[in-house]
Order: structure tokens, then C-alpha cells, then sequence
């Protein structure tokens, strides 16, 4: 198995979600359940580029969600995160919980 070139961008975000906080070094469950990847701050498609400086590391639902919406910072990033989970939360909500005040 080969090293991933971009190792050390794992390294200097102490293999955590650059987003959430979730780590994955502790022990392979939480790395297993992390899923973790190199995500760009500002995606590629809105102009970002490959440079250290716009990698993050990212968990496998963080970047899901955040996919390639415009973004310039992490911090920008979190609200785009916060916001979209506050809509899916909302439809589960609306069409999957089965609470009684949902009926």
C-alpha cells in the first residue's frame, strides 16, 4: 500500500475533522467510523486550488455534506454544515420520525 502524497496534511490536523472535531487517531473504530479525507475549503469547481493552505482534513457526513458549496474558510464551512444538517434534521423530522408529535 502506498503513502497518500498528502499525508502530512492528516498529520497537521492531528487526523481530526477539521469541521466537527470528530478524531480518528485514538484508535481503527474511531478511524473506521471517521472515514476521514482531505477535503478543499473552496472546492476546485468554485476556483479553489490544491494548495496546503485550502486542505482540510474532513469526515466522510461533514464533507458529504458540505459537498462543493461556495466556501472560503472552515469557519464558513461549519455554517454551511450547521445550516444543512438544521434542513435534513427538519425533514427527518417531518417525514421519518415516528414521534407522536410528529403524527
Amino acid at each position: 500500500m502506498t503513502r497518500d502524497p498528502r499525508h502530512h496534511i492528516y498529520e497537521r490536523d492531528k487526523w481530526t475533522c477539521q469541521y466537527c472535531g470528530r478524531g480518528g487517531s485514538d484508535d481503527f473504530q474511531a478511524w473506521n467510523e471517521a472515514w476521514l479525507a482531505i477535503d478543499h475549503i473552496t472546492p476546485k469547481k468554485h476556483g479553489g486550488s490544491d494548495k496546503d493552505s485550502n486542505l482540510v482534513v474532513a469526515c466522510h457526513m461533514c464533507n458529504s455534506v458540505k459537498a462543493a458549496d461556495l466556501c472560503k474558510s472552515v469557519e464558513e464551512g461549519r455554517l454551511i454544515i450547521a445550516r444543512k444538517n438544521q434542513g435534513r434534521k427538519e425533514w427527518f423530522n417531518k417525514y421519518v420520525s415516528k414521534s407522536e408529535e410528529n403524527t
